[in-house]
C-alpha cells in the first residue's frame, strides 16, 4: 500500500478517520509504558517480604504488561505498513523515537521473565523450555538492537556530545535486560547444565558489552553536564534513564553468578569442563558476583539522587519548570524497577534486613511512580481526544 501522509492523489490535503490519524501519529516511545509495567510485576513477585495476594496482583500486571505490549507492537506493525515514509523520515531524523526502539526487545525481555517466575511454576516444567526458546529469540533481537540503533544514529543522526540525550543508552539497556533474563531463566528455570551453560556464558557476554557501552555513553553525558549541556524541560524525566544499565547490570552480574553457582543449580559443577566452567570456578563467581552487583548498584544510587535532584531543581523551583505532561515521563519507571530489583537480590543474596526494608520502601514508590504515569497519560488521552473533537467540530 502506498502512504499518503495526509494528502490525496491531486496533492490536496486528505482528512484522515480517527484511527488512521492514531496509526500514524503512534510513536516507539509508548514501549516505555509496556516495559515499565513489565518490570513492576517482576518486583512485586520477587519482593523478599511479600505480602497475601501479592503474586497474585505481579500476575494480574504481567498479563496487563502483556495485553499493552501487543496492542503497541500491533499498531506500530501497521504505522510501518501504513506509512512506511513517515517510519523511516522519523528513525532517521529523530534520535529519541529510533532509541526508543530498544525498549521492544526491553519489553520483550521482562515479559520472559516472568514466563520463568511464574508459569513454570503454576503450569508445569513445560514451560521453562518455553521460556529458554523465548529468551533465545530475545538474545538475538537484543545484539542486533544493541549494535545496529547506535550505528544507525552515528551515521544518520550524530547528536554531538553537547546534545546526546540520555535516551542514546536505551540499545545497551536491551543487552542488559537480555543478560538478566538469561539469569532469571537458568537460576529459576532448572534445566539441565548442558541446556544452562550456553546461555549463562551468553549471558556474561551480553553483561560485557551492553555494560561497557552503557558507562561509555554515561562518561560521554557527564561531559555534556560539565560542559554546562543540561536536558531541556521536555527531556528532565529522560535522565533517569542512566539508572536503567546500572540497575540492570547489578541484577544481571548476580543472577548470572548465583545460576552457575547456587547450591540448587551447581550449574558448572555439574558441566566441569575446561578451567572456567567448574565448581570452584562456580563459587568464586557467586561471590564475586554479589560484590560487583553491590558496587554497580552503588554507583546506580548516585545516579538516581542526582536526578532527583535535578528534576526537583529543574522542574519544580527554576522558574518555567515542567509545565505539561508527556509520555516521556515513563521513562522513570523501568530504570527505578530495575534498581529495585537489584536491591531485591542483593537481600536475597546477603540476607540483608536492611536491603529487605530498603527493596520493600523502592517497591512502595515504584508502584506510586507507576499509578501517577498512567493516570496522568489517561488525562493526557482525554485531553487529546477532547482537543480533536473540538477541532473537528469547528471545521464543520
Amino acid at each position: 500500500m502506498e502512504e499518503t501522509n495526509g494528502q490525496s492523489d491531486h496533492g490536496q490535503p486528505k482528512k484522515q478517520g480517527f484511527i488512521m490519524k492514531t496509526i500514524e501519529e503512534w510513536t516507539t516511545i509508548t514501549f516505555l509504558i509496556s516495559q515499565g509495567t513489565g518490570i513492576l510485576a517482576t518486583v512485586l513477585f520477587e519482593l523478599n517480604w511479600q505480602f497475601r495476594g501479592s503474586e497474585i496482583i505481579a500476575t494480574i500486571v504481567w498479563i496487563f504488561a502483556i495485553l499493552i505490549f501487543v496492542v503497541f507492537s500491533l499498531l506500530y506493525i501497521l504505522k510501518i505498513i501504513l506509512f512506511p515514509k513517515t517510519v523511516r523520515r522519523q528513525l532517521t531524523s529523530d534520535i529519541m523515537e529510533l532509541c526508543c526502539l530498544s525498549s521492544i526487545s526491553i519489553s520483550f525481555g521482562v515479559i520472559i521473565n516472568m514466563v520463568a517466575l511464574v508459569c513454570a511454576k503454576a503450569w508445569g516444567p513445560s514451560w521453562r523450555m518455553v521460556a529458554y526458546i523465548l529468551n533465545w529469540i530475545n538474545i538475538f533481537t537484543a545484539f542486533v538492537v544493541a549494535v545496529g540503533i547506535p550505528y544507525v544514529y552515528f551515521r544518520r543522526t550524530p547528536p554531538g556530545i553537547d546534545a546526546m540525550p540520555p535516551g542514546v543508552i536505551l540499545p545497551a539497556i536491551a543487552a542488559l535486560t537480555a543478560s538478566s533474563a538469561c539469569g532469571i531463566v537458568c537460576f529459576y528455570g532448572k534445566l539441565s547444565a548442558r541446556s544452562q551453560v550456553p546461555m549463562i556464558i551468553t549471558g556474561y557476554v551480553l553483561l560485557g558489552f551492553g555494560f561497557a557501552d552503557a558507562v561509555t555513553l554515561i562518561f560521554i553525558y557527564m561531559a555534556r553536564l560539565i560542559n554546562g549541556g543540561f536536558p531541556s524541560k521536555d527531556q528532565l524525566w529522560m535522565n533517569y534513564v542512566i539508572v536503567g544499565p546500572l540497575g540492570q547490570a547489578s541484577v544481571a552480574v548476580q543472577l548470572l553468578s548465583q545460576a552457575a553457582s547456587a547450591p540448587g543449580n551447581m550449574t558448572f559443577a555439574s558441566y566441569n569442563k575446561g578451567t572456567f566452567i567448574t565448581a570452584s570456578a562456580g563459587q568464586v563467581l557467586g561471590t564475586v558476583g554479589t560484590l560487583a552487583g553491590l558496587l554497580i548498584w552503588s554507583y546506580g544510587v548516585w545516579w538516581l539522587l542526582f536526578s532527583v535532584a535535578m528534576i526537583v531543581h529543574l522542574g519544580i523551583f527554576v522558574e518555567g519548570g515542567i509545565r505539561e505532561y508527556g509520555l516521556s515521563a515513563w521513562s522513570t519507571v523501568f530504570p527505578w524497577g530495575v534498581f529495585t530489583l537489584a536491591a531485591i537480590q542483593l537481600g536475597k543474596d546477603m540476607n540483608s534486613p536492611a536491603f529487605n526494608a530498603l527493596s520493600s520502601g523502592l517497591a512502595i514508590l515504584l508502584v506510586c511512580l507507576w499509578l501517577a504515569n498512567s493516570i496522568f497519560t489517561l488525562r493526557l488521552i482525554y485531553g487529546r481526544l477532547a482537543q480533536r473533537k473540538q477541532h473537528e467540530s469547528k471545521a464543520q
